[in-house]
């Protein structure tokens, strides 16, 4: 009976000397303070709360501070290296612009060259041309006027013995 007197959840105190009335009056009051009890508690919250910090927040702390130290790390490693690469491109970008502009003067030097080249040979073709129409010119004048020397004394071969002949049967 006494269990189901506590059981009930009334703030009635029970009336008479019964064993509820004799456990309810050993209770202490929950409205009077108990300072020794108050005192163990602070101080076991004090001691919980330096036990947490030091056992479980500091290592949390210090992981997480790692853990930013190292993402900071990574990222300025990461910053360096874009840098890096970066001046890297531009540097590779400038030196294929030079060689391709000294590749472009080979080329036109090449070409100029070749030009010139060409030029040489024709102008030299030329001279050899000139000079092998100027002794075919030659040659050809030459063999005109012998030739005609050859033809005059043929002429004056074949007047002479036409004369002999004209002269044959007009004596005859």
């Amino acid at each position: 009976m006494a269990l189901l007197e506590l059981a009930n959840l009334t703030l009635r105190t029970p009336e008479g000397d019964g064993p509820v009335a004799r456990i309810l009056t050993q209770m202490p009051d929950p409205m009077r303070p108990d300072l020794p009890a108050l005192l163990f508690v602070i101080v076991l919250l004090v001691v919980l709360y330096f036990y947490l910090r030091v056992m479980f927040f500091q290592p949390i702390t210090k992981v997480m501070e790692d853990r930013e130290r190292d993402l900071n790390a990574g990222g300025d490693t990461k910053a360096q290296a874009a840098s890096l690469l970066e001046a890297r491109q531009k540097d590779y970008q400038a030196r294929l612009k030079d060689l391709r502009a000294q590749a472009f003067e080979r080329r036109k030097a090449l070409a100029d060259a070749a030009g010139k080249a060409k030029q040489h040979l024709l102008d030299e073709a030329r001279t050899q041309a000139q000079a092998q129409r100027q002794a075919a010119v030659e040659s050809l004048k030459t063999q005109q006027v012998a030739a005609k020397q050859t033809l005059m004394a043929q002429v004056d071969a074949l007047a002479a013995s036409m004369a002999q002949i004209l002269l044959k049967q007009a004596g005859a």
